[in-house]
């Protein structure tokens, strides 16, 4: 030690002699969820038509409901579906998370349409409970197809 400084040790109340930490700025927590409300899928209209069918929010819709009620009758039917963009062929989905399966189980089997504009279908492109991690990976599959 030099002449100027003095070390002063901290005594608490029983008397004992410790080092008090230096205080923190930032207390950080962190949650896990667990098991989030909704999940989401992105769905690719396939078809037979020569030409393209561009699709729109109520077209999606009805192709949706009309695979959930095949699949799964009335159960089916009174699935809530939000439809959060349609682009395109594509179209992005929000459904609630205890129902994603029974939703790919019905899009994925099912085939629609009549004779003008040929059969159409859906293809899964992506699903799950993030959707975050699937626009981040959506596009992926262009670099090793292009």
């Amino acid at each position: 030690m030099t002449e100027g400084s003095t070390s002063i040790p901290d005594v608490d109340i029983a008397g004992s002699k410790r080092k008090q930490k230096p205080a923190k700025g930032h207390e950080i927590t962190t949650k896990t969820i667990k098991t989030p409300p909704f999940s989401y899928a992105c769905l690719e209209l396939i078809s037979e038509a020569i030409t393209p069918i561009q699709l729109d929010e109520i077209t999606v819709r009805s192709y949706i409901t009309s695979a959930l009620t095949q699949f799964l009758g009335l159960t089916g039917a009174a699935i809530s579906i939000d439809i959060l963009k349609v682009d395109g062929k594509e179209c992005w989905i929000r459904v609630p998370r205890e129902d994603l399966s029974p939703l790919i189980g019905a899009v994925g089997g099912w085939v629609g349409g009549g004779d003008p504009e040929g059969q159409v279908g859906w293809r899964v492109k992506a699903s799950g409970n993030f959707l975050s991690t699937l626009v981040g990976n959506h596009g992926v599959e262009k670099i090793w197809h292009d």
